[in-house]
Parts: structure tokens; C-alpha cells; sequence
């Protein structure tokens, strides 16, 4: 993506933290805690395999040495003295503290699954809450399968980042305290084996980390790509099968998925190939630690068996940790093209949140007047104006029509009369209180808009109805009532199951007509004082046409009525009709005035 600022692992990790929620660091710092406590657990029981290993192999030298005399003095009689003893205490010391060691660590493996996920909720809610309540205008500017995706690639914030982020504080935590327990032991063998094995590490990541962001990059590329040639033929499928374009669709979609089969095989090369390194090199280095100790220092059998135990069980708790930190820094690269967007729409939000009204004025009344003062618009900051300088005023209880060839700027001024849109210049009014933000939710209840493509979803007749309400709230009743206002009995008690019907997503069990009144009912549904159809037939072959118009004209003197049209047959029971030309009004009137003129100009022409 272009001009996307690209974050590192650091400044990402500082990012999300810094939006944690109190209950949430809480929960963060606890988990931190538990994993300290598990990495010294896992190197107290790595410590007591090695223990119960020189027991058996030499009971006698254990019995003899200074540390266990140490002890026994402490203890007095507790200790026991033969070597089957000790054996079989040193065999449950051990089991006891590998128990409580795995306990520990499955209690925090856990968490870390869980924490990740529940990270993924919270970033997604902000998401979603965020594009909803963004404005209209910023949409119109978006592809709706971008912020698709970024809800989407949550899981690339929570599983594929601050999870492994977390697996790589709990592996190196682990990896540091057996080393460091290991240096302690011997620490001329340790300080090699640490430099080696660190050495190979450091080396591989600094290797791939490259190649890592660049394929990572690339693969981000391409799901975009992928997703939204998907999008672009599911939606359009019956464009797609009239055009005949299916293998067009199915061809770009192959051309693409291939390139990204290549990255993800590469991903997972990278993410492999250090364990397969560090383990030959680790064990090679054991190897070469027990020669050295046999050779050089002629180490006695107990003590070698004791160093090559816990240098065994370090090396095969240690070597996969190192590559568990190694693969994860791998994930967390690989996720870091998708959290710089996520991070990019997230900064919008925030950016807006904090531009939103504080107060909101709960209750708007409409007893006047709509008026437009001076009202100019553009979609761009220094972008021409589509509409300028309109002056107008609707009447409460007024029917009024505009008209206008395509591009006259009709569908701006429905859009700023909902409020979807905000004047560039001059205002609009409701009974002389401006249109702000503030008060924009009490107008938008007093509103009911039906456009030329309604949105129907794939759910019942009463669902598509009450739009937003949750199915145990909705009120059948009134389902009904605004289902019979808008004329559907005709066909209504023909479904299967009345208002219970499935109607299928975009409405394909329906007819234009048909969807026309679902979407006129749904305008109903929270009893508007304002109805607003925006080229509500244009669509419409000629009988459903005069079906939808009398409909809409059975409304007139009940509410005030705004109809946009193309058609000059809709608006002929208007009260009064706006003739809009260029952004402009070319004029205002009387039906029968503007049409007049309307049409002369157009046979003129």
C-alpha cells in the first residue's frame, strides 16, 4: 500500500499495549508473572532429572558429596542414607516437581492462547464500531473489501502477533534461566555452548528477516488482490453470468493464487529451517562438551553423567525454545504488513473519536420547516462544488418533488438532507436549529429513506423490516402494519411463512416492485416524520412503477414527503418541484410551471 507508514516489531508491540485496558495489562502482567514462575519451575525439574540421573548411575558419589551432606546436617533424620533411598526420593522429587512445572506451564499456555484471542474481539470490535461510525463521506472514498479485510486480518493482531509476542517472552525467559543455571554448573562448557547456539540464532534471523518482511509483504499484497477480485464477481454474479465472464474471473483469480501458494510455502521454509540448524549444531556441541570433560578434565562418571544430563535435558528443552522464539519472531514479522494497516485505519478512528460531539441532543421537533441557506458542497477539499449556493425550504407536511438529468447534484442534496453529508458552505436548518452533529441522531429517527437498490440480507420478510432490531425485540405487530402501509398484502400471504420468510440475500425471491415496498415498509418501521425516496422507481418497469407511486403517494398529507426522481411521472402529484441543472436550481415552482419548462428546454435541445 502506498504511502503506509511500516511499523516494527517494537513500535507495534508499544502501540497495542499502549490501548490495553486496565483489566486487560492486569491480566498481561499477570500472565508475565506466571511465565517467570514457569521458567524457573522448568529449570528446578530440568535440575532434578539430572539429580535422579547421577543417582542412579553412581548412588555412592551423590551420598558423598559435600552438597548432600550439606543438607542432611540441615534435615538431621530426614535424609535418607541408603542409595535405594535415595533413589526413590530423588525419583519422587523429581515427578512432584515436573507435575507442578506442567501444571504451571499448560495454566499459561492457556492464557496466552486465550489472551491473543480475546485481543482479537477487542481490536475488532474498535474496528467495526469505528468504520460505522465513521462519516459517509470518508466511505465513499474506501473499497468496502479493504475494510473487509482489516476486520478481518484481526487475527493477524492477536494470533499472529501479541500470541507469539508472548511465546517469545516465555520461551527466552525459559531459555535465560537454564542457561544461566547451566552457566552456573559449568561454566566454561556453558559459555560455549551459549556463544554457539546464540551465535547460529542471531546469525539465521538476521539471514531470513529480510526476506521475511518482503515475502510478507508481497503475500499481504496479494490476499488484498485475491479478496477483492472475489468480492468484485460474487457481488456482480449476474453481471458475471450475462457477460459470460466467469473464467475471466476464475483466470485472474488463479494468476494470483498461485504467486501467493509460492510465498506461504517459502513462509513456512523460514519458519522450519532454524530448528532443523540449531539442533544439529546443538547436539554437536554436546557431544564435543562430553569429550572435552572425559579427555581434558578427566571428569569422574557420576559428575559427566550429571553435566551430560542436564546439558541433554537443556539442549532438548532449550533448542526448541530458541527455534519456538525464532518461529515466532518469524510470525510476528510476517504479520507486521497486515497490523501497519490495521494500525492506519485504527489511528483514523481514534483520530475521529475524538472529534466526535460530546452531547447529543436527545429530542428534535419538526413543527416548521426544512431550509437550505446558501448550502454549497464538494466530495474533495479543493475539488469543485456539485452543488452551490441553494437556497430552498420544504414545508412540514409538504410533498415536494426534484428533478434533474444525471450528475445535477439530486442524490447530494438527499444525502445532506439525511445528514450523511455536511455543507462545505451555508447551512441547513430544522425549524431554524443548523443540522450538526449534535443533532443529527434525533433527526435521523424523525427520517425514513428509500433508495433506488434497497439493501435486502439474506434473513426473514420481518427482519429486513425492522433492519437492526434483534429478533427478540421485534415488534410483529408493527412488522405487519408497515408491511400492509406499503402495500404488500398482494403478495405477502403468498410466502410460506408470511413475515417469516426466508427472502434471500439481495432479496432474489422478490421482484424489483416487491423489494421496493420491503424497503418502503423497513422506512416505516420507526414512524418517520420525513419520507425520502431517492429514484425509488427508476428501476421499475411501467406497471410496478404506478404500483410503487401510488403507494408513495398514499403517504401525502400524513408526512412530508422529498421525492427524487428521473422519471417526470413520479413527480406529478408533488406539491411543489426543485429543477436542479449543473449543482444549481434552474428553477422552482409549480408542477406544472417546471415541467412546462422542463420539457420545452428538452425538445429545444
Amino acid at each position: 500500500m502506498k504511502n503506509e507508514k511500516k511499523y516494527d516489531f517494537i513500535e507495534s508491540f508499544k502501540w497495542v499495549y499502549a490501548r490495553l485496558r486496565q483489566n486487560r495489562l492486569r491480566q498481561f502482567w499477570i500472565l508475565f508473572a506466571a511465565m517467570a514462575a514457569a521458567a524457573i519451575l522448568e529449570t528446578i525439574a530440568l535440575g532434578s532429572i539430572a539429580f535422579f540421573a547421577s543417582c542412579i548411575t553412581d548412588p555412592e558419589a551423590v551420598l558423598s558429596s559435600k552438597y548432600l551432606g550439606l543438607l542432611s546436617k540441615l534435615l538431621g533424620n530426614g535424609l535418607a542414607y541408603t542409595p535405594k533411598d535415595l533413589i526413590i526420593g530423588a525419583g519422587f522429587l523429581m515427578f512432584f516437581l515436573v507435575l507442578v512445572k506442567n501444571s504451571v506451564r499448560a495454566f499459561v499456555t492457556y492464557w496466552i492462547s486465550r489472551f491473543g484471542v480475546i485481543l482479537e474481539a477487542y481490536f475488532g470490535d474498535i474496528l467495526l464500531d469505528g468504520f460505522l461510525n465513521l462519516p459517509y463521506q470518508w466511505h465513499l472514498s474506501q473499497n468496502s473489501a479493504d475494510l473487509v479485510n482489516a476486520i478481518t486480518w484481526r487475527v493477524y493482531l492477536g494470533r499472529n502477533f501479541f500470541q507469539p509476542s508472548l511465546k517469545i517472552f516465555n520461551n527466552a525467559l525459559m531459555v535465560l534461566i537454564m542457561l544461566g543455571a547451566l552457566f552456573v554448573v559449568q561454566p566454561l562448557i556453558s559459555f560455549v555452548v551459549i556463544a554457539v547456539i546464540g551465535g547460529t540464532a542471531v546469525f539465521i534471523y538476521k539471514v531470513i528477516r529480510r526476506k521475511i518482511d518482503r515475502i510478507a509483504r508481497d503475500g499481504r499484497n496479494y490476499q488484498l488482490e485475491i479478496n477483492k477480485e472475489i468480492t468484485m464477481a460474487i457481488q456482480g454474479i449476474k453481471d458475471v453470468k450475462i457477460a459470460q465472464k466467469e473464467n475471466y474471473f476464475v483466470k485472474k483469480f488463479f494468476k494470483k493464487a498461485v504467486p501467493l501458494a509460492r510465498i506461504f510455502g517459502a513462509q513456512e521454509l523460514y519458519s522450519e529451517s532454524p530448528v532443523l540448524i540449531l539442533e544439529t549444531i546443538g547436539f554437536g556441541m554436546i557431544c564435543l562438551s562430553i569429550f572435552t570433560m572425559l579427555i581434558l578434565f578427566d571428569s569422574s562418571t557420576a559428575y559427566v553423567t550429571g553435566t551430560m544430563t542436564i546439558l541433554a535435558v537443556t539442549a532438548w528443552k532449550a533448542l526448541p525454545a530458541v527455534n519456538r522464539i525464532l518461529s515466532s519472531i518469524t510470525k510476528v514479522r510476517n504479520s507486521l504488513p497486515y497490523i501497519s494497516s490495521q494500525i492506519k485505519y485504527l489511528t483514523i478512528i481514534e483520530k475521529h473519536k475524538s472529534q466526535r460531539p460530546k452531547a447529543i441532543i436527545q429530542s428534535l421537533q419538526f413543527s416548521k420547516k426544512i431550509q437550505f441557506i446558501n448550502t454549497g458542497f464538494s466530495y474533495q477539499k479543493e475539488g469543485p462544488e456539485v452543488i452551490r449556493d441553494l437556497n430552498f425550504e420544504i414545508k412540514k407536511g409538504e410533498t415536494i418533488g426534484i428533478i434533474g438529468k444525471s450528475g445535477a447534484g439530486k442524490s447530494t442534496i438527499v444525502n445532506l438532507i439525511i445528514g450523511l453529508l455536511t455543507p462545505v458552505t451555508g447551512s441547513i436548518t430544522i425549524d431554524d436549529e443548523p443540522l450538526t452533529p449534535e443533532l443529527l441522531p434525533a433527526w435521523l429517527k424523525m427520517t425514513g429513506y428509500v433508495p433506488q437498490s434497497p439493501y435486502i440480507y439474506d434473513g426473514t420478510l420481518a427482519e429486513n423490516v425492522a433492519f437492526g432490531v434483534d429478533q427478540t425485540l421485534l415488534d410483529r405487530q408493527r412488522v405487519i402494519q408497515c408491511c400492509s402501509m406499503a402495500s404488500m398484502d398482494d403478495f405477502m400471504d403468498d410466502l410460506p411463512d408470511h413475515i417469516d420468510s426466508h427472502i434471500g440475500e439481495r432479496g432474489v425471491k422478490l421482484s424489483g416492485g416487491q423489494q421496493q415496498r420491503v424497503a418502503i415498509a423497513r422506512a416505516l418501521y420507526n414512524k418517520p416524520e420525513v419520507m425520502i425516496f431517492d429514484e425509488a422507481t427508476s428501476s421499475l418497469d411501467t406497471q410496478s412503477e404506478k404500483a410503487i407511486q401510488e403507494t408513495i403517494y398514499s403517504f401525502k398529507g400524513k408526512q412530508t414527503l422529498i421525492i427524487i426522481a428521473h422519471r417526470l411521472s413520479t413527480v406529478e402529484g408533488c406539491d411543489t418541484l426543485i429543477w436542479m441543472d449543473k449543482g444549481e436550481i434552474r428553477m422552482q415552482g409549480s408542477v406544472a410551471q417546471v415541467l412546462k419548462e422542463y420539457n420545452r428546454i428538452g425538445q429545444e435541445k
